[in-house]
């Protein structure tokens, strides 16, 4: 490749920008770094070397794809998948901005020169326009250029469905561009990979892909595994399974051994309650003994005048001990009575609450107040933190009164900010002009 330095090429660029990444942590960076290299590895491995020419940036990577056209949008599909895939789905992506990246890509003339260490370098309008164009791109999408669009649009009926037209923005050299953001679709994503399979089938016997790997190794480094960490992390494996099986052999004889205890409970507290009437007499006093009756003297026939006979005591018999069954009977009927009286003020006091929210008259809704847009080049809205769209196209939106901040936001420029407190019916503008 480097016998072709100083010539000119019309290829695809892609601009790859590890979203957030000066703002974290040198562990985090590494972390990032490394996901990124393995990733990127694995989405060009069937791309041979010759074709590509890829130049690290630090917070990210530039990919020149040689070659054709729908390479540069297969490695940027598989790549955002691989990404999405080690953090969230897109949609959490784009709302978080976390462990994100964002690409463009842009279709435009390079020139091919060896940079001081004597390797391939490129530089041209075609790498800086595919900068610009990533720097509209919001964290986990892919945005390409008007020409890269206008190429690849028509390769297959695929590929025109997975792009959607953004607008035009203008960067920070007051230049346009027309944007297209790529979307998530597994038939183009299946279409570029099969292209990809037969472009690498029909390569050419004289060049096997081993010879090629090994011209181009000092761009992309892939990874071998290390077996002998495998092995020990197998027997850790096996360590953990042994420690949870052990772990749950004691939870299954605990609850074996509660459940035993509970079915024995019934029995053990049914002997006070056997005893209770025993032990209920004996702490009782006993009733005093009734005094014997004296014997009643009956008069002889002889004798002339009888002794009155005097009426023998009365004395009530000690009432019974009451059982054990007459007691819980009892205070069964008394937990009866008592949550029938709870259930009936709970009745009378949701009717009054019934009552009362129907004699208060509804509040009519008041009606909202209108946020009217007037940004240049253009800006995203958002209101108390989370976004509301782009102006333009976005002319108004409406918003219930009340405070809110509101922050217009530009890739290139400072973040413009504004507290507003809306009234019901009110019309506010919010202008502002990024320079």
């Amino acid at each position: 490749m480097l016998d072709q330095a100083n010539r000119t090429f019309i290829c695809s660029v892609v601009f790859i920008d590890l979203v957030g990444y000066s703002k974290k942590p040198v562990t985090e960076q590494i972390r990032l770094k490394t996901s990124l290299t393995n990733n990127l590895s694995e989405a060009i491995k069937d791309i041979p070397v010759n074709d590509r020419i890829i130049l690290d940036t630090g917070d990210g990577a530039a990919i020149s794809f040689l070659g054709d056209p729908e390479d540069a949008l297969f490695v940027t599909l598989q790549l955002r998948e691989m990404m999405l895939g080690e953090a969230m789905t897109a949609t959490q992506v784009e709302a978080s901005g976390e462990d994100a990246v964002r690409m463009g890509i842009n279709l435009g003339p390079v020139k091919l020169v060896k940079d001081i260490n004597g390797h391939p370098n490129i530089i041209g309008d075609g790498i800086n326009v595919a900068q610009r164009i990533m720097s509209f791109a919001r964290p986990g999408q892919i945005v390409v250029s008007r020409s890269y669009y206008d190429v690849v649009s028509n390769l297959a009926s695929e590929y025109a469905k997975l792009f959607t037209y953004e607008g035009s923005r203008t960067d920070k050299h007051v230049r346009e561009h027309e944007i297209y953001v790529v979307g998530h679709s597994e038939g183009a994503l299946q279409k570029a990979k099969d292209g990809m399979k037969d472009r690498a089938s029909a390569t050419s016997p004289n060049q096997p892909r081993k010879a090629a790997a090994n011209a181009g190794a000092s761009t992309v480094t892939i990874p071998i595994p290390n077996f002998a960490s495998l092995t020990q992390d197998k027997k850790k494996l096996t360590m953990v399974l042994g420690g949870l099986t052990l772990v749950v052999l004691v939870l299954l004889i605990a609850v074996i051994a509660k459940k035993s205890s509970k079915d024995a409970e019934p029995s053990i507290a049914a002997s006070p309650a056997v005893a209770a009437p025993a032990s209920t007499a004996s702490s009782t006093p006993a009733p005093p003994p009734a005094e014997p009756a004296k014997p009643v003297e009956i008069a002889k026939p002889d004798t002339k005048v009888l002794e009155p006979v005097p009426a023998p005591s009365i004395i009530p018999a000690p009432a019974p001990a009451a059982t054990a069954a007459d007691a819980r009977e009892a205070h069964a009927k008394a937990q009866e009575s008592k949550a029938a009286g709870a259930k009936a003020a709970e009745a009378k006091s949701e009717a009054a609450k019934a009552a009362d929210s129907k004699s208060e008259p509804a509040k009519p809704a008041a009606p909202p107040a209108t946020l009217v847009f007037a940004v240049s080049p253009w800006g995203e809205i958002v209101v108390n933190g989370k976004s509301r769209g782009v102006t333009p196209p976005m002319k108004s939106l409406k918003l219930e009164p009340g405070k809110y901040k509101i922050e217009v936001r530009n890739t290139t420029f400072p973040v413009h900010t504004e507290n507003l407190d809306l009234k019901a019916r009110d019309e506010v503008t919010v202008r502002h002009k990024f320079q």
